[in-house]
């Protein structure tokens, strides 16, 4: 829209210096008639056609599907997209999370639940929220719990009758120089291989044990990684899973880049790496984990379905239903690129047509008659017809 202001400031200065030479040397009448057809002919009114209407039109058809386009300057860009960032959870599985195994260590079962669950009690995370309602579903005896403490990609602490206790991935546990012993290291690569999601629970310097809960594969996410690969789109993990997932994150699903145990700042700087090699990096996301990697990308998509809700704060510039919106928005992107392009040639052409005869009505004995309404009638036109063409977008 500046631009659109600049050319129209432009045109008021030539047309207004035109009319003042001619009313100067040839009388207030031609100053009118000639500044008037230059301003009309050489007003960009046939532009503002070219773009909003035809971006207008855009939000209007993607809105049928549940799309809600924040960034229409995101649709021009979206064609040059060549990487699809996305992460693991709840987008390439199917959100329900359950526990499948507790391997408690010097305690029970149920203990082991409630203690993670006494440290889970205030989590926002949807692992900590699963394990705190599965406690609360076995009706097992909770203790309260303070201090609580969430580092989003790595775990919780918390203290709970007087004992610190955290629950999280083994790398962050490693660094409090938490001890896991052989059986259980074990264990952990058992849970990894078939994709499971493992956490630790820890009092102090020692492992009590693990909890590794599953969730299904999403089996349109397979069908949307398949349709990206033959769209010649190459796609990106970013995941805080650990290292030792990536053999069956590779036999699961076509992915073309993984990265692992990763936190929310190190999948924001993941996209930029790719970024900083020449690619055009879209990011879809739907978990506060994600919000730093959404605010780097090059084109956003906040997916519903997640903890991540949209504000001002998290404005991406495409909200979506699905995966495969993504897929629908781009084709739109590419529909509405060729529309503009013909837009602006047909904006162009009525700027040749049109301006030189004003010009030429400036002389005294002009071989044109040109007249305000003839600039405008042609103006009136050329813009029916970029009108008529941006219909093309629905």
């Amino acid at each position: 829209m500046k631009h659109i202001i600049s050319l129209f400031i432009l045109d008021a200065l030539i047309s207004g210096a035109v009319a003042a030479w001619l009313y100067f040397t040839r009388g207030e009448y031609a100053a009118l008639m000639t500044g008037l057809s230059i301003f009309i002919a050489l007003s960009p009114i046939c532009l503002i056609f070219a773009s909003p209407f035809t971006l207008y039109l855009a939000r209007r058809k993607i809105a049928k599907h549940g799309i809600k386009l924040n960034n229409p300057d995101a649709l021009k860009l979206l064609k040059d997209v060549n990487i699809v960032a996305l992460p693991y959870n709840r987008v390439l599985t199917g959100g329900e999370f359950y526990i499948t195994d507790l391997v408690p260590e010097g305690l029970n079962q149920p203990t082991l639940l409630a203690m993670a669950a006494g440290a889970e009690t205030d989590a926002e995370n949807v692992l900590g929220r699963v394990i705190y309602d599965t406690a609360i579903h076995r009706s097992l005896r909770l203790q309260p719990s303070t201090n609580f403490k969430e580092l989003p990609g790595r775990g919780v602490e918390a203290t709970v009758s007087g004992t610190t206790i955290r629950v999280g991935n083994l790398a962050w546990l490693e660094g409090f120089g938490v001890s896991v012993s052989a059986k259980l290291l074990t264990k952990i690569d058992q849970l990894l291989v078939k994709g499971k999601s493992v956490l630790i629970v820890a009092t102090g310097r020692a492992a009590r044990g693990v909890i590794a809960l599953k969730d299904d594969i999403n089996d349109a996410a397979i069908k949307f990684l398949g349709d990206l690969k033959r769209s010649g789109i190459e796609t990106l993990l970013l995941t805080s899973q650990p290292k030792k997932m990536t053999s069956w994150f590779t036999k699961n699903f076509a992915l073309d880049h993984i990265r692992t145990n990763l936190t929310p700042e190190g999948k924001a700087r993941e996209v930029q790496i790719f970024r900083a090699k020449g690619k055009i990096v879209a990011v879809i996301g739907n978990d506060e984990h994600d919000l730093p990697a959404l605010k780097i990308a090059d084109v956003s998509f906040l997916l519903a379905g997640g903890s991540l809700n949209p504000s001002n704060e998290t404005k991406t510039d495409f909200e979506i239903p699905t995966l495969e919106s993504f897929l629908s928005i781009r084709e739109t992107a590419l529909n509405v690129l060729k529309v503009l392009r013909t837009n602006r040639i047909i904006a162009l052409l009525s700027w040749i047509v049109l301006v030189p005869p004003a010009i030429i009505s400036m002389l005294e004995n002009s071989p044109i008659p040109y007249h305000p309404l003839i600039a405008l009638v042609g103006v009136i036109i050329f813009s029916i017809i970029i009108l008529v063409n941006s219909l093309r977008t629905n």
